[in-house]
């Protein structure tokens, strides 16, 4: 048998010798489709063998050069197989799986960003989804699933993260462990517990728990959030106690850091926010990648802090890909990413048979009174949404060692601009850069192989 396998490979050097030259071995979007330089050989004897190719000599070119060959019944790419990362959260419905019927923001692009039917459509697919199904399946292969091993404060009105008689509840899709000591820069205590929803429900994209059978999925489920409470019951902060709270989340360690709020258009530069921008600085400086929304209303320029230098300003898009109405444009956007609404655009969008037109973002927070109900509230719609999807695929970009160990601020924000979509047949309109900044984030392309340059 030894002999048939050296005599087979000489053949298939001869054969190939002969021919075109080989060609890369083929690669699936998260990852090798099969193993490169094998070949599975099942010879008439009824044996079968991995044989081993030479340097240069494709795979695809082997298995065709000994499809021919009387000794051999077939030879095959040693296929590689994945397990599946669509999470069992019902979403707002009750079959497992079903999230996908609520989170377009999550779904893969799939034919609608391939025109003439190169890619089979899929059961499940958005043109405006940032594609985090094929990003798990990355952050699975290189040992960090769910985005263990990052670390994102959440600079917001706080998340209920914990019981506290007699007036707070836990949000039942966090899990305690998933929380690192944070502090309420508005009361001067350490328990920053929200008052108002809107960072509990930020928190919701960036880590809410998936796999677990319980509502619906977040980005990162398995990073450490540092919750920071910068923002009162009304969602009003002040920038000295913005400023602490970068501080604070830089301090300890925080990979991303998230802030999910705007400085009114009176706030038109660095000069009146000077604390604040310092520590975005200092931040930057200690390894934080800072990111800020864009602003709630149309117009330019973004507001600040997103318009800061060391800040990743995010605009928001719908499920269309189009950009949405009330979502700040010009100078110092970065990046847009799903946020919900209505397109700016009147003709751009549609409605479909799973989402319609001015879907906005759900994920679990307050949805009743006081802070004890939970639900799905259908207001949440905006660019500090999106700023939260773009927290979490750099928390993605951190793990995932796409780019070494310990990335900087300014590696990981190249990397997501460099594999953010702006081709046109990817969006919902044809891009322009003041509309949306360098694409829409990508979190599979974000992951899975080192852009140049970054």
């Amino acid at each position: 048998m030894r002999r048939l396998i050296a005599t087979t490979t000489l053949v298939l050097v001869a054969a190939l010798a002969a021919g075109a030259p080989a060609s890369a071995a083929g690669e699936a979007a998260s990852g090798e489709a099969y193993v490169p330089g094998e070949l599975l050989v099942r010879f008439e004897s009824g044996a079968e063998r991995l044989i081993e190719l030479p340097a240069g000599v494709a795979v695809e070119e082997a298995a065709d050069a000994l499809a021919g060959n009387a000794s051999v019944d077939y030879a095959l790419p040693n296929y590689v197989a994945h397990a599946s990362s669509v999470p069992n959260d019902p979403g707002l419905g009750s079959t497992p799986g079903d999230w996908r019927r609520t989170q377009w923001n999550f779904l893969p692009c799939g034919s609608l960003c391939a025109p003439g039917g190169a890619i089979p459509a899929l059961e499940f697919q958005a043109r405006g989804g940032l594609n985090a199904i094929d990003a798990w399946t990355v952050l699975k292969q290189r040992r960090a699933t769910g985005g263990k091993g990052a670390i994102v404060a959440v600079l917001d009105t706080g998340v209920a993260f914990r019981n506290k008689k007699p007036g707070f509840l836990k949000s039942p899709d966090f899990s305690r462990s998933q929380f690192l000591p944070g502090f309420d820069f508005i009361r001067r205590k350490s328990a920053p517990l929200d008052r108002d929803g809107h960072g509990t429900h930020v928190t919701g994209t960036i880590a809410e728990r998936n796999g677990n059978g319980v509502a619906v999925t977040g980005l990162v489920p398995r990073a450490k959030i540092i919750p920071v409470r910068v923002l009162d019951a009304q969602g009003l902060g002040t920038a000295r106690d913005i400023s602490a709270g970068i501080r604070f989340a830089a301090k300890h360690g925080a990979d991303v850091i998230n802030m999910s709020f705007e400085f009114s258009l009176a706030v038109d530069g660095c000069g009146k926010i000077k604390s604040v921008c310092s520590a975005a600085k200092f931040a930057a400086k200690r390894g934080s990648l800072l990111t800020a929304a864009a602003g709630n209303s149309n117009g330019e320029p973004v507001a600040f802090p997103a318009a800061a230098p060391k800040v990743v300003g995010v605009g928001r898009t719908t499920k269309d890909a189009c950009l949405a109405t009330l979502s700040r444009t010009g100078n110092g956007l970065d990046l847009v990413a799903p946020g919900g609404g209505v397109p700016a655009l009147p003709s751009c969008g549609s409605d479909d048979s799973l989402f319609s037109r001015g879907v906005p973002i759900f994920q679990l927070t307050f949805d009743g009174p006081g802070f004890r109900t939970f639900g799905y509230p259908g207001f949440y719609e905006g660019t500090s949404m999106a700023t939260a999807h773009v927290s979490g695929v750099a928390a993605m970009v951190v793990v995932s060692r796409v780019l070494g160990p310990n990335p900087s601020p300014a590696a990981i924000e190249c990397q997501l601009k460099a594999t953010a979509r702006h081709a046109n047949e990817q969006l919902g309109q044809p891009y322009d850069a003041r509309l949306f900044g360098a694409g829409l984030v990508d979190a599979a392309a974000a992951v899975t192989s080192r852009a140049p340059g970054c």
